[in-house]
């Protein structure tokens, strides 16, 4: 199925990835506009740094006429929504003419609550027209944000975020995803929430405690057990399908240094003895860190790695490595 994306705007690389990651053939981009094919549409919907997926009905410019015939898409009541992003030519002319063309009327118009809803993302001189198939809900993501967790911390990934990683990491629903620094269980409960076995382990009893209640809280379930990452081989005596975490690092880890690079590659050889063959590993570490320091190249395979800026002067890379 052609399909016709709006990428969110939190990374310049890694919404595309994600997209890619979960079986987008992408065939055209402009800006945050995308156009690709998939056999798979029901995957999609668990995408976290996008915001719309279409049916993709066509593109047309200033001076041309709607690609398709309305009368074919119209199920029930129905509505057009239009977003200007950086649009070159007269956005109220344009949307006029298009409204225009599409013959509304009172009979077949509900904005609140339409059967069908059309899309029009209006960029240069070009736009680009889809049926609604599925919105990624903001209000859901923050909802989970730290702060309304029943158990929070300052530090933890975002929910967005959390869930881009996890898609990264190829993983399908109902196969068993591991957090070894699970901290409040951010990444837990975005891979939980997308139909995945979800494991975590930490280091510290709260953390443990506080991940348990929070994937209760959010009606999910999930093993989570204290454990050194030293101790992930003798600890867990299962093989999973993905590995996504997000080590301690930045000004409030208990780690610096030498250490980080120690805990980080001390963990890469733990990982490499829980993970499936040919499965990958996600997570981020400080650009200071050389990949050489913490990679072993004969049990992983860098495939991806993405800088991103975290927050004031520290930034990290993402990482996505392939067990060989």
């Amino acid at each position: 199925m052609k399909l016709l994306i709006l990428a969110g705007g939190f990374h310049e690389k890694l919404p595309y990835e994600e997209l890619r990651s979960l079986d987008l053939d992408i065939k055209k981009r402009n800006g945050r506009i995308v156009v690709g094919e998939t056999e798979n549409v029901e995957k999609l919907k668990r995408l976290g740094y996008s915001h719309l997926v279409l049916e993709y009905l066509g593109s047309f410019g200033l001076d041309e006429k709607l690609p398709f015939d309305p009368e074919k898409y119209i199920e029930g009541k129905f509505a057009a929504r239009f977003k200007k992003l950086g649009f070159s030519g007269d956005f109220e002319e344009k949307k006029g003419k298009i409204l225009g063309e599409l013959n509304p009327s009172i009979e077949t118009v509900d904005l609140k609550d339409p059967d069908t809803t059309f899309y029009f993302l209006m960029k240069d001189k070009t736009v680009y027209a889809g049926r609604l198939i599925h919105r990624i809900d903001p209000d859901g993501f923050k909802e989970r944000e730290s702060e309304t967790r029943p158990y929070s911390r300052p530090v933890s990934i975002p929910p967005r975020e959390a869930r881009c990683w996890v898609n990264l990491s190829g993983i399908e629903k109902g196969e068993s995803l591991l957090d070894p620094f699970c901290g409040t269980g951010g990444i837990l409960m975005e891979a939980g929430l997308i139909g995945c076995k979800v494991y975590g382990s930490d280091s510290e009893a709260d953390m443990v405690s506080g991940s348990r209640i929070n994937l209760d809280y959010y009606g999910l379930g999930g093993e989570v057990k204290r454990c050194k990452v030293q101790e992930l081989g003798k600890r867990w005596d299962r093989r999973f399908d993905a590995v996504v975490m997000d080590p301690p690092y930045g000004r409030s880890a208990r780690v610096s240094g030498d250490e980080i690079e120690r805990l980080y590659s001390e963990a890469l050889d733990r990982i490499h003895e829980v993970l499936k063959d040919g499965r990958n590993c996600v997570f981020g570490a400080p650009k200071s860190i050389e990949p050489g320091r913490i990679v072993d190249e004969k049990k992983f395979l860098i495939k991806k790695r993405f800088e991103e800026k975290v927050h004031g002067d520290l930034i990290r890379e993402v990482f996505v490595l392939e067990k060989i």
